[in-house]
């Protein structure tokens, strides 16, 4: 995952500004905070690992965080200097198993290959506590069938799935518990003054039997007991 490491220390000063510091980045940071907060809702977050934390953005919802990246991390121990925030990589936590009740992880997922992803989940299911919940995001197959697909094939974005391939790779050890989509609209080409207005109405789609085909799908998986 080097090349996942070295991307993210050469955005890491400008990263909160560049991606979450206009209004396109901030209807994204909204929807996926109130998403998130729903389905984490009654877990502390003192039992909560934010996976892949980044800079910090969501690290109001977690105590603990693990990046591979020193440079993002350095940017979210400046924002949380009382948070226990560690270097590390997702297929070798340095958690004992079963720490945590929560782990949450967005924007990580997208940028492993296929074959990469039952590590992590395997990983995941090691330190969570039988019936903790694994929240994470990943881009959606169906909309990317629609749309025409996506036109990077390396490794920045390019592992997207249906909900019908995640209950297959997990119906062992997870049960999906929840799941919604996120960014239905095409907000990136509406004018910034109507945004803000059209928020509700993306996320009643992003909640609706056609959250498939929004952006990303936001899932919260339960460990089994």
């Amino acid at each position: 995952m080097d090349n996942i490491s070295n991307y993210y220390n050469t955005l890491a000063p400008a990263y909160d500004h560049s991606r979450f510091g206009n209004s396109y980045g901030r209807f994204i940071h909204a929807q996926e905070h109130r998403a998130l907060t729903r389905m984490l809702h009654g877990v502390s977050s003192a039992n909560t690992l934010d996976l892949a934390c980044g800079t910090g953005r969501l690290l109001g919802l977690a105590d603990t965080g693990l990046d591979l990246s020193p440079q993002m991390l350095a940017e979210a121990r400046n924002k949380y200097p009382e948070k226990n925030l560690l270097a590390g990589d997702a297929t070798r936590m340095p958690f004992p198993d079963q720490s945590f009740d929560a782990v949450f992880s967005l924007h990580f997922v997208m940028h492993l290959a296929p074959e990469q992803t039952r590590p992590v989940l395997a990983e995941v299911w090691r330190v969570l506590r039988p019936g903790g919940r694994f929240v994470f995001d990943f881009p959606s197959r169906k909309r990317r069938q629609l749309t025409g697909g996506h036109h990077d094939s390396n490794w920045h974005g390019s592992n997207a799935f249906s909900m019908q391939d995640f209950e297959k790779m997990t119906i062992d050890n997870w049960q999906v518990a929840d799941n919604q989509g996120i960014l239905f609209l095409p907000v990136h080409r509406i004018p910034t003054r109507l945004r803000l207005l059209l928020a509700p109405f993306d996320t009643m789609l992003c909640r609706s039997p056609l959250k498939e085909y929004a952006s990303y799908l936001l899932v919260c998986m339960v460990k089994k007991l």
